[in-house]
């Protein structure tokens, strides 16, 4: 009868397991010093080896030459175990086997001595489905077992199995199996198999396994069966479900090259070839990964399990794109992963998202962006200095402050110099105060200067009457021209409204207040019909 890789090439011997070598190395030690407990709980994920490991140490336990780390496999207890017919092994399915009534039964079963070997052992597999009324039964029983019994409990959930039981075990965590490993352990089973396949068809094979040496034996036999002794990467890929590399490869390149167009033939040429587009993104959100590894760290070779012509394909297209860039395109992608799981129509979601890639604009980094506001800050002063220097020779404000000359020098200048001495004050204001004091006045000229007073006009101006931002710009005006001076904001003429026959201010319609609103505060009307309508 046909058996699977996974049965044939199941471990025997503590050494034959593959990347589990804190845990093996510690229960040989224990069988070799006479320091074995009497209750273990291997935990760990699926295909890792926990029921394997158990075996082996139910063997070096009742070996005829032991108990020993290295289990003869050939005396009668042995083999027997190996085949699963021992009496004194007894494996129990906790899926199947939870209630108290079983575990009430291995009570009184526990009492009785081994048949052959040297010790009972139970191995109780997926020991976190027994139910509260059975683990309470097995507390006292694995607390203080029979000299003769040993348990071994297995679970892929330790988190399940309560903390009394817990206690009582010594507890070993079986780590997933490295890619690297499982592709080594592939490639010596197909040699001795006489099979030919490629070995970056085992390095995919081992990366669809993640961590699991059953799932990749699995895989490849699945992989035997479909294309016989030799089989090339692309058929893998496809058995597998698996997106091939060239798609990922071209996908990754229109993103990092913007083009979009490229883009959607290819999600159009996968969905037409039935590919599961979910399963497509995950593969290109891990791909991208080993993308932001080559651009970040070229030396991490180790960190992406890929074949060393695809990471030099990685690290070539890498350099096309700044760190910090590849950076965000793989955040947008995990931030994505939910958006398209939920999606009722997958292949819309997966084009929107892509393109979303290929429309994100690259970030400056930081100091970028502090370089280019110093420099700008140096233009500023550089623009200031050249500005006051243009002056002329009677500078009001050095007048002021040096020998009080600053009214008799700055009354009726010519409007050159008038428009100067303004542009000076302007590139003063912009340095002392910004934001919206200067960009009021912006547009706005210095129309005359007399009795020591400056009249601005045009632009905005007239507006900061209305917002109470005289009294600032006052300061400033005495702190630039002198103590003495003040200003004088003039009114456009469309804004000063009619007089009356006394010559007193008629007051302003409701659509003459509308309008200078709009023009102080910015913005549109928005119910202007319903005003109307009142």
């Amino acid at each position: 009868m046909y058996q699977v890789l996974a049965r044939k090439w199941r471990p025997q011997t503590f050494e034959e397991v593959v990347g589990q070598e804190p845990i093996t190395v510690t229960l040989q030690n224990a069988l070799a010093q006479g320091r074995v407990a009497h209750a273990f709980l291997f935990s760990g994920s699926r295909g890792v080896g926990k029921t394997s490991v158990a075996r082996i140490m139910a063997k070096a336990l009742n070996c005829q030459h032991g108990p020993t780390p290295h289990p003869c496999n050939e005396c009668q207890p042995c083999r027997e175990i190996t085949a699963g017919s021992s009496l004194d092994v007894l494996e129990i399915d906790g899926a199947s086997n939870r209630g108290i009534d079983e575990v009430r039964d291995l009570r009184e079963k526990i009492k009785y001595a081994p048949v052959q070997g040297h010790y009972k052992v139970y191995i109780i597999d997926e020991v976190h489905m027994l139910t509260k009324e059975a683990f309470n039964a097995l507390l006292k029983t694995l607390e203080e077992p029979p000299g003769h019994a040993v348990f071994i409990l297995a679970t892929t959930e330790p988190h399940k199995v309560p903390a009394t039981i817990l206690s009582r075990c010594q507890r070993y965590d079986f780590r997933r199996i490295p890619t690297t490993r499982i592709q080594e352990h592939l490639e010596r089973l197909v040699k001795q198999e006489g099979w030919k396949i490629d070995p970056e068809g085992l390095a995919l094979v081992a990366r669809e396994a993640e961590g699991s040496m059953r799932d990749a034996q699995g895989f490849l036999d699945q992989v035997v069966t479909f294309g016989g002794n030799a089989v090339s990467v692309q058929e893998i890929a496809r058995i597998l479900g698996v997106t091939d590399r060239g798609a990922l490869l071209t996908a990754a390149r229109a993103v990092v090259e913007r083009q979009g167009p490229a883009l959607l033939t290819l999600i159009d040429d996968l969905y037409n070839q039935g590919h599961d587009l979910k399963r497509f993104y995950l593969d290109l959100l891990t791909y991208f990964r080993h993308l932001l590894l080559a651009g970040l760290h070229p030396e991490a070779r180790h960190l992406a399990p890929v074949a060393d012509s695809e990471w030099e394909e990685l690290t070539r297209l890498a350099r096309q794109v700044p760190a910090l860039h590849l950076h965000n395109l793989l955040s947008v992608l995990l931030q994505g992963e939910e958006e398209l799981r939920r999606a009722a129509q997958p292949r819309l979601a997966l084009e929107v998202l892509l393109l979303r890639l290929v429309h994100l604009e690259p970030l400056m980094p930081v100091k970028e962006w502090l370089k280019r506001l110093e420099n700008l800050e140096q233009r500023l002063g550089k623009d200031v200095h050249r500005t006051e220097s243009q002056l002329p020779a009677t500078d009001p404000a050095a007048g002021d402050r040096e020998n009080g000359a600053g009214p008799s020098r700055l009354e009726g200048i010519g409007a050159e110099d008038l428009a100067d001495t303004w542009r000076a004050f302007l590139a003063y204001l912009q340095k002392e105060e910004g934001g919206p004091l200067a960009a009021k006045l912006a547009h706005s000229e210095l129309a005359k200067i007399s009795g020591h007073c400056l009249y601005i006009k045009g632009g905005r101006a007239w507006t900061l009457r209305a917002v109470g931002q005289e009294a600032r710009l006052e300061k400033l005006v005495q702190a630039f021209f002198g103590p003495q001076y003040t200003f004088s904001l003039e009114l456009p003429e469309n804004k000063a409204g009619k007089r009356s026959e006394t010559g007193a201010p008629k007051p302003l319609s409701k659509a003459d207040l509308k309008q200078q609103a709009l023009e102080i505060f910015g913005g549109r009307w928005l119910d202007a019909g319903r005003e109307e309508e009142k």
